[in-house]
């Protein structure tokens, strides 16, 4: 081979170029279905197997796969010469990964693979040793053959014992001693390889991305050589093939037959002709694989910050949850999260995540002004702004964690990085009220310096905050609640709720009873992980609309987002109160996507319902709470509190909870949106697992509500 300067195309000889120009950046998808052609308007099909449909695959029974999620038993023939391809593997004494028919991988169509359910932080882990066998195809030399392939690569190798630095193949032969056709680079190489290790050797493109998705056509003319058609553009020219004139054995697909040589990709589609197909043909073909998004595609990943809670909704899946549901939205090839626990790594300290440490040394426990310890925003106790303070020894170990010779994050994961979560609000909701106004300075503070340490502006790193948990304090809480509140309502902050309401949980290890929604014990200061890893799937549905507005989208493009029947705002929410009675409230609910109210366990009996008969939240009055609720139909509920209220309506106040309230998991009220029919091709309950239908509990009050006494 012959090479140009650095940014020239490789040559294959001579006035032959492999590439033409850099691989595609990703394409739109077609709008509408796609009709056509497919594989078969060619004659002479020898095999055509089709994984983006569940037409297409059978289980393990012969009977056709049901539902996306099935277990594949085999990827059928389409082309009517029943040879199916099955999934293979190494390791036949040990219980292999099932092979799972995927929605969703490339748009709206789907794959066959074998998800690693060991996965805990990059997703979708694919299992080390799982691929797909034909039982005999031809690759020789002296023989006329095309085949055609789709495939995408949601990761380099992970989770192997030795081989993640080594390539992948991706079609590989049996004949011989074995022979691997076609093969990728791994970790941090960019080479796509056609009969790699071979004096024909020809690297086809050098600037494979790490996610992927590619159709490669290739065709043999005895006597000619081997030509290829990556996406569409030919980029080799009669290649001289080094497999014997006949080479006819099994053929595998993603794996190399040897321990953990899975390619860890997923399977779209392949097709096969025992001819060498015209150029016409060729263009035909061409067509068909525009049914697939290809080029290069793109990872959600989020950098976790936060103390207790934010460890235990990681340890709960919440985050993997919050970015897989985010990539569901934007048709994105993987998911993950990025965070540390302090003590974790030392010398430095490199953590993102610390139990007890608040946004900065000005909430309580105050630690001591200056660089002394803790908290990732030090107050210098001077009285400046909190706009100019420093970040503290946290700040530090976040830095190091990040960046510098110390870093553990490499470039290309944080260059990933596309959202901050902050589930964290308890040592800074133990603040007084009075102390709003420095709380949100101190937000914006940390955010923005994380922000600056990223590279990144507010317009290209949202945060995604929940509504404050319950945790001590009823006027710290409530001042969280409204700072968040403020905050993401100035759209230039680029801050997204992605819990609107987290009172209906129970304390961390409580007992519960499922049954009547009455729990007991358990650490009130840390939410149940059932109820942490909950928000995660909630919070995918604000924070996905909150990545398709800031042009994220990847194999699924923003203008196919539904209009409606997916929650928007996070949940029905209270717009008005109408004092019907001194003991008797009708509240008026908005829907998101839901159109019906359901009153579930506790929440009959009025749980987080209450008012304050005068006072405010500085100085609070008499707090009365709910003893009943009940629906009076699709948009209203009445309650009944426990004793009248006194003052005149303009001064007495609602909410939902008040303060530190815990209203219990399964006792909010909710909407009804899990049983409704989801807008064709966005049922996250089917795609992602029936865990993912909800129904959404209405959102807490940020700000309470004065009551009205009138009707709405």
């Amino acid at each position: 081979m012959l090479f140009n300067m650095q940014g020239s195309p490789v040559l294959a000889r001579p006035g032959r170029r492999v590439l033409s120009g850099p691989l595609p950046a990703g394409s739109t998808p077609p709008v509408g279905l796609f009709t056509g052609p497919y594989p078969s308007a060619i004659s002479g099909l020898s095999g055509w197997w089709d994984a983006g449909v569940l037409a297409g695959l059978l289980d393990t029974s012969g009977a056709p796969v049901g539902a996306a999620g099935g277990i594949v038993g085999a990827v059928a023939d389409k082309s009517g010469q029943g040879r199916n391809l099955t999934p293979y593997h190494v390791s036949f004494d040990t219980s292999p990964a099932a092979t799972l028919a995927a929605p969703r991988v490339n748009g709206y169509l789907g794959a066959v693979g074998a998800p690693d359910a060991a996965i805990v932080r990059f997703g979708p882990s694919l299992d080390a040793d799982w691929g797909l066998v034909h039982p005999g195809l031809e690759f020789g030399a002296a023989q006329a053959w095309t085949r055609y392939f789709v495939w995408t690569r949601p990761n380099w190798r992970q989770g192997t014992y030795y081989v993640d630095n080594q390539p992948i193949p991706l079609l590989h032969t049996m004949a011989g001693a074995g022979f691997t056709v076609l093969q990728a680079d791994s970790v941090e190489g960019s080479n796509l390889t056609l009969f790699p290790g071979s004096s024909a050797q020809l690297v086809l493109s050098s600037t494979l991305a790490r996610r992927h998705s590619h159709a490669v056509i290739m065709r043999n003319t005895p006597g000619v050589g081997v030509d290829v058609w990556l996406d569409g553009v030919q980029v080799a020219f009669a290649v001289a093939n080094p497999l014997p004139a006949s080479a006819n054995a099994a053929v595998m697909f993603l794996h190399d037959g040897t321990v953990q040589g899975s390619a860890q990709c997923w399977f779209h589609e392949a097709a096969a002709w025992e001819r060498a197909v015209s150029a016409a043909e060729i263009t035909t073909l061409i067509a068909a694989q525009a049914r697939w998004v290809l080029g290069t595609r793109r990872g959600v990943n989020l950098l976790v910050m936060g103390q207790s809670n934010a460890a235990w909704f990681i340890n709960a899946g919440g985050p993997l949850a919050l970015a897989q549901g985010i990539a569901w939205y934007t048709g994105a090839a993987a998911y993950g999260f990025t965070e540390a626990m302090a003590g974790t790594y030392l010398s430095p300290d490199r953590y993102s995540v610390i139990s007890g440490h608040p946004i900065s040394n000005s909430s309580p426990p105050l630690f001591p002004p200056g660089a002394g310890s803790g908290t990732f925003l030090t107050n210098p106790g001077d009285g400046t702004d909190a706009s100019t303070w420093n970040g503290g020894p946290d700040f530090a170990a976040l830095t190091a964690y990040l960046t510098g010779s110390t870093a553990l994050v490499g470039a290309v994961d944080e260059a990933d990085i596309a959202f901050l979560v902050w589930p964290w609000s308890e040592q800074d909701s133990t603040m007084p009220y009075a102390n709003k106004a420095l709380y949100k300075a101190t937000v914006l503070r940390l955010l923005g310096i994380t922000r600056a340490l990223l590279g990144r502006s507010a317009a290209t790193l949202p945060l995604l905050a929940w509504n404050a948990i319950p945790y001590e304090s009823n006027d710290g809480v409530q001042m969280v609640r409204e700072s968040i509140a403020d905050l993401s309502a100035v759209v230039a902050n680029n801050i997204v709720v992605f819990a609107a309401q987290t009172a209906d949980s129970n304390p961390l290890n409580a007992a519960y009873d499922p049954a009547t929604g009455l729990f007991s014990g358990g650490d009130p200061e840390h939410r149940d992980e059932p109820d942490l890893l909950r928000y995660g799937r909630i919070g995918a549905h604000a924070a996905g609309r909150a990545a398709i507005a800031m042009g994220l989208a990847d194999s699924i493009a923003g203008q196919e987002l539904p209009v409606s029947g997916l929650p928007a705002k996070g949940g029905p929410q209270i717009v008005h109160v109408y004092r019907e009675s001194n003991t008797n409230l009708i509240l008026t609910i908005s829907h998101d996507a839901g159109n019906d109210l359901l009153v579930p366990l506790q929440a009959v009996n009025g749980a987080g319902f209450a008012v304050m008969d005068g006072g405010s939240v500085v100085t609070p009055g008499t707090i009365i709470s709910a003893i009943a609720a009940e629906r009076v139909d699709a948009t209203h509920i009445a309650v009944t509190l426990s004793q009248p209220v006194t003052n005149p309506s303009a001064e007495v106040l609602f909410f939902y909870p008040y303060g530190s309230t815990q209203i219990g998991r399964g006792s909010a009220i909710t909407d009804n949106l899990a049983s409704l029919a989801a807008p064709a091709n966005w049922n996250i309950g089917n795609d992602l697992g029936f865990a993912w239908s909800v129904n959404f509990p209405l959102q807490a009050t940020t700000y309470p509500i004065a009551l009205s006494d009138t009707t709405v």
